[in-house]
């Protein structure tokens, strides 16, 4: 495999990531291991052993440190690359660029209007443009594997795990689901060793979509323990998967995964938006997924806060990261992404894509 990706001057190197795998996996298999989790009680009564989920969950925190650090390293160079082009061509700091979140089309669009003002030649214009959609697309890959971490880090389960009671330790029930939470985690890692060893393929291909079955799990495990601002709030998903493939189609279900976790994401927080303005309500987020006629739709619903100016979740800020990085995926799959706030209701999340 060749281990450099190279966009100009930059080059990203896979081997640190692939070393850190080498770590990685074997430290989640032993969440696997039962001789290792669980201990006996007096009265020989099984319990898990809690110290080793969390020396476990100690070592697996300090490879995805590492795993971060590596990837914003290369966003700062990405960054920086992008600023040095810009200045080329009498473009200069754009506060788009400090966190790199940004509406790539609208950032595009706007860019190719500036050029037009600087009496350059359609050629350089044209390379201008070239390069900086070679940072972009790259920009947005990094971001997809960073999001592939974050469905793996295990912090949110081993909090959950040091909140449990000595009942809860021998609780059948409980301890299987954890072990269950924590190899629906260890499915998220393999995507990303999948993504890492894969990562100059450009020939995507999706044959099911069982995996989505999984995501959904996981995801149902994540929010009944969604925190912000340190306060716990129970949140319900529910799913629906209709989508039957008779052959294989060109799609990368890897950013439509992605797509489909920010709108879960964001869909979190216009809950707790709406808890903080009104009161306590029930949150739930519904999810469907369906195929007609060569058309891929994918619905995201909550009855959170309805926020009326739409236009807003797409402005480059921070606190819109979840909506930007869907769009700009959705606009790499040539899909078409609408938000609208249901009136009483509350916000509705859609992706629409056809399908080759």
């Amino acid at each position: 495999m060749d281990n450099m990706n190279n966009i100009n001057s930059l080059s990203f190197d896979t081997q640190n990531i692939l070393n850190e795998l080498q770590i990685l996996i074997p430290q989640f298999n032993k969440f696997f291991n039962i001789n290792d989790i669980f201990s006996s009680e007096i009265g020989g009564k099984t319990r898990l052993h809690r110290q080793i989920f969390n020396e476990n969950n100690e070592s697996i925190q300090e490879s995805i440190s590492r795993l971060n650090i590596q990837f914003d390293d290369f966003l700062s160079l990405i960054r920086q690359e992008m600023r040095n082009i810009l200045a080329k061509y009498g473009e200069y700091e754009k506060s788009e660029l400090t966190d790199l979140i940004f509406d790539d089309k609208n950032f595009i669009e706007i860019l190719e209007l500036n050029l037009d003002t600087k009496g350059i030649t359609r050629d350089t214009k044209q390379k201008c443009l070239k390069d900086i959609k070679k940072l972009i697309h790259l920009k947005n890959k990094i971001f997809n594997l960073k999001y592939l971490v974050y469905m793996f880090d295990t912090s949110i389960f081993d909090k959950y795990i040091n909140k449990l009671g000595v009942e809860d330790l021998i609780n059948s029930t409980i301890i299987f689901e954890v072990i269950d939470s924590y190899a629906l985690q260890f499915e998220e890692l393999m995507k990303f060793d999948q993504e890492i060893r894969n990562i100059d393929n450009m020939n995507y291909k999706t044959t099911n979509f069982n995996n989505f079955n999984l995501l959904f799990e996981l995801h149902k495990r994540r929010v009944d323990n969604f925190t912000y601002a340190n306060v716990r709030y129970k949140i319900f998903i529910d799913y629906d998967i209709n989508v039957d493939l008779n052959k294989a189609i060109n799609l990368n279900s890897i950013y439509l995964e992605n797509i489909l976790s920010c709108f879960i994401e964001q869909s979190c927080m216009d809950l707790v938006k709406k808890e903080l303005k009104r009161g306590k309500i029930q949150k739930h987020i519904d999810i469907k997924m369906s195929l007609k006629k060569n058309i891929l739709e994918v619905i995201v619903k909550n009855n959170g806060f309805e926020i009326k100016n739409i236009y807003n979740l797409f402005l480059s800020d921070i606190d819109n990261k979840y909506t930007l990085e869907a769009k700009n995926l959705a606009n790499m799959l040539n899909g078409k992404l609408e938000i609208n706030a249901i009136e009483n209701e509350g916000m509705q999340y859609s992706l629409t894509i056809k399908i080759k």
